[in-house]
């Protein structure tokens, strides 16, 4: 998981294997929050996705670590938040090795943002 480069000057640099890389973010996906700001900046976060039936694990985990993050499932495969996570989304999909199949929009309305912001509680 670790290898290292010899430097010209003589110096050697420990760096991580993509083995490595993997594990390493493993562990911090378990420790991962999204971040309430004071003041909501009256965004949605909306995250769809259509993974093949072949990556199914890799789907369902995603769905799970989606709604452990506290986002709302307005369709199957589509899940809404209302702060700022497109860091967390990008590390997510590579983590489960999905990143072509999310998409991540930012949008200004829906149309059930009233139900939505009583279920985050905003105001």
């Amino acid at each position: 998981m670790v290898d290292y480069r010899e430097n010209n000057d003589g110096t050697v640099t420990m760096i991580l294997t993509d083995n490595g890389k993997k594990k390493s973010l493993k562990y911090n996906l378990d420790k991962m929050g999204i971040k309430r700001p004071i003041k909501w900046d009256g965004f949605w976060r909306i995250v769809i996705f259509d993974i093949p039936e072949y990556k199914k694990q890799a789907r369902n985990a995603l769905g799970l670590k989606l709604r452990q993050l506290g986002f709302y499932s307005l369709q199957k495969s589509v899940y809404v938040h209302p702060f700022d996570c497109k860091d967390e989304i990008d590390f997510i999909s590579e983590i489960f090795e999905v990143k072509p199949f999310v998409r991540f929009i930012l949008a200004k309305d829906i149309d059930v943002a009233l139900n939505l912001k009583n279920r985050f509680k905003l105001t």
